[in-house]
C-alpha cells in the first residue's frame, strides 16, 4: 500500500467530535477498553426515496492505514496538543487499529437500514473513528447518490462532473469527483483529482479566455483558432468551444464553424470536437446549435450544454427535444444540492457479543441490534427481487439462504406480507466483504477500490440489475430490505424487555 504522508494526515483520524474522547477517556478509567464493540454505519432514506451508491470505502481504509502507520511520537505531538488526560494521551499514542471491517464495495447499491460497512474491535479503536468515518461515506455517497440520480435523467447521454469550484472545499473537491464518477459521470475536470486517483480530467473553456483576446467577433474568432491550433495535436485531442459569450448563434456559432474548417477539423478528425452552450434558452439554442452544425457537414460535432443543471432541468431539455450530447453539471452534483445532507450514521449493535439496541420514539430511529451481513436476492430473470440482512452466526435464515432451500422473506412492519421463494427460483449474492482483518487491510480487495472505473463498472452493472420501476426518480417502485427470521426475533425480543421495565 502506498505510504501516506503521516504527519499532515494524520489530522483525518482526529478531525472528529470531543465527546469521543471523553468517552473513551471513561472507558479507560473503567477498564472497558478491551470490550469488542460492534459498530454499524448505515442511512434512514434518501432524496427520491430509492437507493444510494456506496462511495467512500477506499478512503475509509486509508483512514486506518494512517492510523495504524503513524508513529507514537507523532501521535502524541498531536493528542498532547488537545487533550489533557495523560493517562489517555499515553493510551492513544500507542493505539493501532486490530479490529474488523466489513463494508459494501465502492459502487454498490444500498438501501436504507442495511449495514454499508461493520467495524468490529475494541471499544476505543471503534469509538474514535465515528466522525472521521461519517465525515468520508456522508459526503462520499451524498455525491455518488446524486450522480447517480442526474446521470439516469440524462442516459443515454453522458454527464461531466465539474463543480470542483462550488465544493465544501478541498476534500469534497478532489474526492468528490472520484464519488461522481463512481456515480456514473463519464469524467471530471479537477486536476488533483486525476493525480490521486489516476481519472482523466478534461475540460472546455471559460469566457475570460475568450475575453483575453479582446471585445466582439474578430477577437472571439481569433481565441478559438489559437485554441485549435495549439491544442488539437494534445493529449485527448478534445476541443469543444465556448460560443456565448457575445451571440450564440450568429457570432459564436459561426465562429466556432470557420475556425473548425480553417484548421481541417471535420467529421474525421480522430479526437471529440464541438461547441459547448452556458447560458439562454438551452433547448432552443441547441437544436439551432445541431441544424446549423449538420448543414455544414460537422455531424459528428458535439453540443455541450451547461448552466445550473440538474436531474430536473435534465429531464425538461429532453422533454424539450434539446440536441445534446454531453451534460455539465456543476454544483448539484459536487455539493449534492437539493439534498447536502446524506445522513449516514454510526450505531453500537453488540459488545463482547452481546447485542444492544436502541429505541426512540421515532419509529425510523430504531436501531437493528447484532452483528450482522447483507445478501442480495435476485428472481429468475436476474433482476433484484430483495436484500436480506441476517446475522452473521447462528442465523437460520442464512443457512436456507446459503443450501438454496425454499425461503420466506417477511415484511418487519406488516406479519401478513411474506414472499415465498421456491428453491431452483432464485439466486443470491453476498455484498457484505471483509476489507479489515485483525488490523491488516486485505490488499487484494484494498487494489480493487484502487480502481476507480471498475468500482463505476460494478455500479453499472448493480444498476442494471434493477428493475425500471425501482430506477425511476420520481416514486420508484419500494425495494424490499428484509430481517431475517432470527434477526426479527431478537429486535423485538430487546423492543419488548426494555418496553416491560419501562
Amino acid at each position: 500500500m502506498k505510504r501516506l504522508n503521516t504527519l499532515t494526515e494524520f489530522a483525518r483520524v482526529i478531525n472528529s467530535d470531543r465527546y469521543q474522547y471523553t468517552e473513551s477517556d471513561i472507558f479507560l478509567m473503567e477498564k472497558m477498553q478491551d470490550k469488542v464493540a460492534t459498530f454499524d454505519v448505515f442511512f434512514r432514506k434518501t432524496e427520491d426515496g430509492g437507493f444510494a451508491v456506496v462511495a467512500g470505502v477506499q478512503e475509509v481504509l486509508d483512514l486506518i492505514h494512517i492510523l495504524n502507520e503513524t508513529s507514537e511520537e507523532e501521535k502524541r505531538m498531536y493528542f498532547s496538543t488537545i487533550l489533557e488526560e495523560q493517562h489517555l494521551i499515553e493510551f492513544l499514542s500507542k493505539i493501532r487499529f486490530t479490529g474488523d471491517i466489513y463494508a459494501l464495495p465502492d459502487g454498490a447499491i444500498a438501501y436504507p437500514n442495511e449495514p454499508i460497512l461493520t467495524i468490529k474491535a475494541p471499544l476505543i479503536e471503534a469509538q474514535i473513528l465515528e466522525t472521521p468515518i461519517l465525515n468520508i461515506i456522508n459526503m462520499a455517497m451524498a455525491i455518488a447518490t446524486k450522480a447517480s440520480m442526474v446521470t439516469r435523467a440524462a442516459y443515454p447521454q453522458v454527464v461531466s462532473s465539474f463543480g470542483s469550484r462550488r465544493a465544501h472545499g478541498f476534500d469534497s473537491a478532489v474526492s468528490g469527483n472520484k464519488a461522481a464518477v463512481i456515480g456514473g459521470c463519464s469524467g471530471h475536470s479537477n486536476l488533483m483529482t486525476e493525480y490521486r486517483y489516476g481519472i482523466p480530467s478534461s475540460g472546455t473553456m471559460a469566457h475570460s479566455y475568450i475575453q483575453s483576446f479582446g471585445v466582439g467577433k474578430k477577437a472571439e474568432k481569433e481565441a478559438f483558432t489559437k485554441f485549435i491550433e495549439h491544442r488539437k495535436n494534445r493529449k485527448g485531442n478534445t476541443l469543444l468551444l465556448l460560443i456565448d459569450t457575445y451571440n450564440t448563434i450568429k457570432i459564436g456559432l459561426e465562429n466556432a464553424i470557420e475556425a473548425f474548417q480553417e484548421a481541417g477539423i471535420d467529421d474525421n478528425y480522430p479526437g471529440v470536437y464541438g461547441v459547448r452552450i452556458d447560458s439562454g434558452d438551452l433547448a432552443y439554442l441547441s437544436k439551432k446549435c445541431r441544424q446549423r452544425l449538420d448543414e455544414v457537414g460537422m455531424k459528428k460535432a458535439k453540443i455541450f450544454l451547461t448552466n445550473s443543471l440538474d436531474e430536473k432541468l435534465i429531464k425538461s431539455l429532453k422533454e424539450q427535444g434539446a440536441c445534446v450530447d454531453i451534460y455539465g453539471v456543476g454544483d448539484a452534483i459536487a455539493v449534492s444540492k437539493s439534498y447536502p445532507c446524506f445522513g449516514g450514521v454510526y450505531k453500537i449493535v453488540e459488545l463482547d457479543g452481546k447485542p444492544l439496541i436502541k429505541l426512540s420514539e421515532d419509529v425510523i430511529k430504531i436501531s437493528n441490534p447484532g452483528f450482522k451481513e447483507v445478501y442480495r436476492i435476485f428472481d429468475k430473470e436476474g433482476k433484484a427481487y430483495a436484500d436480506l440482512v441476517t446475522l452473521v452466526e447462528g442465523d437460520r435464515d442464512k443457512e436456507i439462504l446459503l443450501s438454496g432451500k425454499d425461503l420466506i422473506l417477511r415484511d418487519e412492519k406488516y406479519d401478513f406480507k411474506k414472499s415465498y421463494l421456491k428453491a431452483g427460483e432464485y439466486t443470491f449474492e453476498k455484498l457484505t466483504k471483509v476489507y479489515v482483518k485483525q488490523g491488516e487491510v486485505q490488499e487484494a480487495l484494498y487494489e480493487e477500490l484502487l480502481d476507480t472505473m471498475k468500482s463505476q463498472k460494478h455500479y453499472f452493472e448493480s444498476l442494471e440489475k434493477v428493475s425500471d420501476e425501482r430506477k425511476r426518480l420520481e416514486n420508484p417502485h419500494q425495494y424490499k430490505v428484509d430481517l431475517s427470521q432470527d434477526l426479527l426475533q431478537l429486535k423485538y425480543g430487546l423492543i419488548k424487555s426494555i418496553k416491560e421495565e419501562a
